[in-house]
C-alpha cells in the first residue's frame, strides 16, 4: 500500500456491485440540544482521517482501488441553516449522496436552527458496514471532545490501516475452513411471493421512522428475557409477522446480517470496514398464529444459525475468488452466486451513548438507516439510543407506497404492545 493508493477489499467491491439496484450509503441522525461548534467539528474532521484516511479517497473501477483525492473537512462539512435554506432533516437524508470516483467518502450536513442542531452523516457502504460506522462515530465524538478541551489537540494514536477479510481468516484453523466451505450454501433466491406490494416512483424518495420509546423497548426486552430469546429475535419475529400480514405469504425468508468481528478474538487492531455477513431466518406460517408461536420458530433458527459457521462460507468463497479472477469476471458471479436479497432487515445495534458524546452538547436522539430502496426492493433498518428503538425504512415510492410501510409498523407496534 502506497500513501496515494489503497487496495480496494473484495467486500469493498461487493457493494460497489450493489449500486446495480441502489446507492450503497448508511446514514446516522444525531439530534443535539444545543449549537455544534463548526470551528471544533471541522478540526475533528481533519483528525479523524488520520486514523481512517479513506474518507478522503475516490474509488477507481478500472483498477479496483482507492486512490488518494486530498479531500479535507471543507469537502465534508455543509452547514445548512434550517430557516434560511428550507428544507426538513429528512430532505437532506434522503437527497445528499456521495461522489464514489472522486469523493470524499463520508459527507456530515450540520443543520442548524434556533435552539438546536441536527447532525447527519453519511458514509459510502463501500468502506464501512454498520459496525465500521459505529466505530467512525465513536471517533468523531471522541475527537470533537478532545478538541472542544483542548483547541492545539492533535495526539491520535494510529490505528491499523488492515481492512482485509484474511485477518479474520487467520483466526481460522484449516479444518474449521475446510467444514465451513463443506457446509450446505446459505444462498437464497429472492422469492417474488414475499416482494412488499409497493408501486414505486423513481422521482420521490421518502423516509419512513417509527420510534419504539422505552416503556414499549423495556416490555420488548423483558419477553425477550422470559422466552430465552433475544432482543434481535423479538424484532425479527414482528417484522416476519408484518410480511406475513402484508404478503399473505406463509413461507417466509429474511437475510439478517452478522457482524463477523465476533470471530476476531480480540483483536482491536482492524481498521474501520466491511465485515458482515449474513444468516438467513426461513420459517413457515399459519394463518392466526401467535406471536410467541412465531417467537419460538425464529429463535429456534436463529440460534441454530448462530452455533455453526455456515455464514462465513460465501464470503470465504468471494474472497478466494477475488484473490485468482479478473473483476469483470468477479461481477458477472457475483450476481448469479449471491443474488441481491429483495426483502430484507437489518439491526445496526445499539448507539451507545456514552461514546456518542460530543463535548459539552447532549446528544438528545441518534439512529442508523440504511440505502433508499428502488421498488421491489425494500429494507427494515432498526436502532437503539437510549433504550429507544427506531425503525426505518427509505425508498423511491408513491404516498400510497409510505402508508403501506406505516401499516406495515403499525402491525409490529401492536404485536410488542399486545405483551404489555
Amino acid at each position: 500500500m502506497r500513501n496515494d493508493k489503497i487496495k480496494a477489499e473484495p467486500f469493498d467491491c461487493m457493494q460497489y456491485f450493489y449500486r446495480a439496484v441502489q446507492q450503497p450509503l448508511i446514514r446516522c441522525c444525531i439530534s443535539f440540544t444545543g449549537h455544534v461548534d463548526t470551528v471544533v467539528l471541522n478540526r475533528a474532521v481533519n483528525l479523524s482521517a488520520s486514523v481512517f484516511p479513506l474518507i478522503n479517497y475516490g474509488f477507481d473501477e478500472k483498477r479496483h482501488c482507492w486512490i488518494k483525492r486530498g479531500c479535507t473537512a471543507g469537502n465534508i462539512v455543509h452547514v445548512v441553516r434550517l430557516r434560511e435554506d428550507g428544507r426538513k432533516v429528512s430532505d437532506i437524508l434522503l437527497n445528499s449522496s456521495i461522489n464514489i470516483a472522486s469523493g470524499p467518502q463520508l459527507n456530515l450536513f450540520l443543520l442548524v436552527d434556533d435552539d438546536w442542531d441536527t447532525l447527519c452523516i453519511i458514509i459510502n457502504h463501500m468502506v464501512s458496514d454498520g459496525g465500521g460506522f459505529k466505530q467512525y462515530l465513536y471517533l468523531l465524538a471522541s475527537l470533537y471532545s478532545e478538541c472542544e478541551k483542548n483547541s492545539g489537540f492533535s495526539n491520535i494514536m494510529k490505528c491499523s490501516n488492515n481492512r482485509s477479510f484474511s485477518c479474520l481468516l487467520r483466526n481460522l484453523s484449516f479444518d474449521r475452513k475446510l467444514d465451513i466451505l463443506l457446509t450446505k450454501s446459505d444462498a437464497h433466491i429472492p422469492d417474488p411471493a414475499v416482494y412488499m406490494p409497493l408501486e414505486g416512483n423513481a422521482e420521490k424518495p421518502f423516509i419512513a421512522i417509527r420510534k419504539f420509546d422505552t416503556e414499549l423497548f423495556f416490555t420488548i426486552r423483558n419477553h425477550a428475557h422470559e422466552n430465552s430469546a433475544s432482543i434481535n429475535d423479538m424484532l425479527l419475529t414482528a417484522y416476519m409477522r408484518a410480511l406475513h400480514h402484508s404478503t399473505g405469504s406463509t413461507s417466509i425468508t429474511v437475510p439478517c446480517p452478522v457482524d463477523l468481528r465476533k470471530y476476531m478474538k480480540g483483536n482491536t487492531s482492524y481498521s474501520i470496514c466491511n465485515l458482515t455477513a449474513n444468516y438467513r431466518c426461513n420459517i413457515d406460517m399459519v394463518n392466526n398464529e401467535s406471536f410467541d408461536e412465531t417467537l419460538k420458530k425464529v429463535s429456534s433458527q436463529m440460534r441454530l444459525q448462530k452455533k455453526n459457521d455456515g455464514c462465513l462460507k460465501m464470503p470465504i468463497l468471494y474472497h478466494m475468488a477475488f484473490c485468482i479472477l479478473p473483476f469483470r469476471i468477479i461481477r458477472k458471479l457475483f450476481y448469479k452466486l449471491s443474488p441481491i436479497p429483495v426483502t430484507s432487515y437489518t439491526n445496526l445495534g445499539v448507539l451507545d451513548s456514552g461514546k456518542l458524546g460530543f463535548g459539552s452538547l447532549k446528544t438528545e436522539d441518534a439512529f442508523i438507516s440504511t440505502a433508499v430502496k428502488n421498488v421491489p426492493y425494500f429494507q427494515v433498518s432498526v436502532s437503539t439510543f437510549e433504550n429507544q428503538c427506531t425503525m426505518s425504512s427509505s425508498l423511491y415510492g408513491t404516498e400510497k407506497d409510505k402508508n403501506t410501510v406505516n401499516e406495515l409498523f403499525d402491525f409490529m407496534q401492536k404485536d410488542f404492545e399486545s405483551l404489555i
